[in-house]
């Protein structure tokens, strides 16, 4: 027979979880907004205490300026880009065709030149028939796809306007409400917690200071990268700069290779279209230009903080990636540290 106070206790636990489950339907829409909205908030929350403390303001007051301060550097900078991006696009493919068209460029990948003589020579040792016709046909139709979805996802965006502007909405609510009670949320969620305070205060600071490193550390440095290669391509005569700056500064995030997706494919170009001093001092420059921030302005700004392998982030940007879209660029390395974290814990105090 059941006892009154087990019965209870299943009730409360059933009624508990269905309560949860309903939260997770409801946030589930903004889940994305809000999960970035708090890496944002853990990012500000140093700046809006100094700021409080330099000029004795409230948590109020000094929260509205974070937050005026986020949508100076994020909402703003997030609508001109869009809106440009959508612009440049549009020719994007006309483009790429009518660069693959030109005689030195043809000549060079599908033609008599250098890659299909090679690619005729491994097939004939392989005993494999290779038909570049339809290489160039099937490469066409990709270049068609990728061009395609990008235009059909940033149309969808400012085609959905509302819907944007509502999730930016919701990431600065939560910011500001994270920045205003955020001493207060952190004492209920560590009472809630079983765990120690000292392990407590270790995730929560390791969780600040990688979201420091994707997002400030990893975000300044991908601007430095992207606008100089962006006005070195604007230089050489590349079009699409916007586009091109905008996809630079993302993949400047993921190490080791970086900005090079780009840049080599650029340089390669212009050395195939007669260009072969502007192709050289591309290179040259890009090359020089993410060396110098990978290797010295990102350990110098990253300081003491967190140090991880760049293979490590590499994998973590790849799996976040594949489970939440871009922003995986910065929660695969948080899940990933937070994990980590955890396992030494477990090592240190229960193992």
């Amino acid at each position: 027979m059941i006892k009154s106070s087990d019965r209870s206790n299943l009730v409360f636990g059933i009624v508990f979880f269905f309560i949860i489950y309903l939260l997770w339907l409801m946030a589930k829409p903004m889940i994305g907004s809000l999960l970035f909205g708090a890496i944002l908030a853990g990012v500000f929350y140093p700046l809006k205490n100094r700021i409080a403390q330099k000029f004795n303001l409230g948590k109020i007051a000094s929260s509205s300026v974070v937050t005026l301060l986020m949508v100076l550097l994020v909402l703003v900078p997030i609508i001109f880009i869009t809106i440009s991006i959508s612009k440049e696009a549009i020719g994007l493919y006309q483009k790429i065709v009518a660069g693959l068209s030109q005689a030195e460029v043809n000549d060079f990948l599908f033609g008599d030149g250098f890659v299909p003589r090679t690619i005729t020579q491994i097939s004939e040792l392989l005993s494999i028939d290779i038909d570049l016709a339809l290489i160039k046909q099937k490469l066409l139709v990709l270049l068609k796809e990728l061009s395609g979805g990008l235009l059909t996802k940033v149309n969808s965006i400012v085609g959905n306007i509302a819907g944007f502007i509502f999730d930016l909405i919701v990431m600065l609510i939560v910011s500001f409400g994270l920045l205003v009670e955020g001493d207060y949320l952190k004492k209920y969620m560590f009472e809630l917690s079983p765990l120690p305070s000292d392990q407590e205060e270790l995730l929560l600071s390791t969780f600040n200071q990688m979201n420091y490193v994707t997002l400030v550390c990893n975000g300044v440095g991908g601007v430095i990268q992207g606008v100089l290669a962006g006005i070195a391509f604007w230089i050489v005569g590349i079009d699409s700069v916007v586009l091109w700056t905008v996809l630079m500064i993302f993949l400047a995030f993921i190490p080791l290779v970086g900005i090079s997706i780009v840049t080599v494919p650029a340089s390669i170009y212009l050395m195939l279209t007669g260009n072969v001093v502007s192709g050289v001092i591309l290179l040259i420059f890009t090359s020089t230009l993410a060396l110098l921030v990978e290797n010295w302005f990102k350990p110098k700004f990253i300081g003491d903080r967190i140090q991880i392998d760049s293979t490590f982030v590499l994998l973590s940007i790849i799996g976040g990636m594949g489970a939440f879209g871009m922003g995986g660029i910065f929660y695969g390395p948080i899940i990933c540290i937070l994990f980590l974290t955890i396992v030494e814990l477990y090592h240190s105090n229960y193992s």
